[in-house]
């Protein structure tokens, strides 16, 4: 089944609408992936998922969808996961710029007492959090395993950083779709 249609696929899946990804053709014939939803031009959503993915792009129906005989989708996948890591650590630095993050667990352990809403990342092979009553809430959403230690330190200009919680509405919106899409990706891998 082709999904240019978003609504056609939620039907029969189990995904939230915000986590599709939007595919543009350039005028070169090449898909771009357009993350912020800017790009003009005949467009497809797809699901994060790469084996759907590949499937869905490797068939005949994109290109008669777009009406062009070849397109080129090379290293496409590969592309669109480090675009949403760079989006994911760009949106932590931002809400460290703006006071809206907690770095460390004992830092978000504070602040969820202060606060309501908390998004929580885990670096890979940091120690998981799940076996904790604290960040259980549904306030409370953690994503584990989809980001470097490195890239975590760098993001936030620490060292060690292995645990960081958003504390600001608006920044955990953006961040956690574009780690819902990744966790799509990560989990196909």
């Amino acid at each position: 089944m082709l999904v240019l249609n978003k609504k056609n696929f939620l039907e029969n899946a189990d995904i939230n609408e915000d986590d599709f990804i939007k595919f543009t053709l350039s005028p070169d014939n090449s898909l771009v992936p357009d993350l912020h939803n800017t790009l003009p031009g005949k467009s497809i959503w797809l699901p994060p998922n790469k084996a759907l993915m590949r499937s869905i792009l490797d068939g005949k129906e994109v290109k008669v969808h777009f009406g062009v005989s070849q397109l080129f989708t090379e290293d496409l996948l590969f592309f669109v996961q480090k675009i949403l890591r760079k989006k994911i650590l760009d949106g932590i630095s931002l809400s460290k710029k703006a006071g809206c993050l907690a770095i460390g667990l004992d830092a978000i352990k504070t602040q969820l007492m202060e606060r309501k809403h908390c998004l929580v990342v885990v670096a890979k092979n940091a120690k998981s959090l799940k076996k904790y009553s604290l960040f259980s809430s549904n306030t409370i959403s953690c994503f584990e395993n989809l980001l470097y230690q490195k890239d975590l330190e760098k993001s936030t200009g620490k060292n060690n950083v292995k645990y960081v919680g958003i504390l600001s509405k608006n920044f955990k919106k953006t961040i956690q779709e574009d780690l819902n899409k990744l966790k799509g990706f990560m989990e196909t891998d």
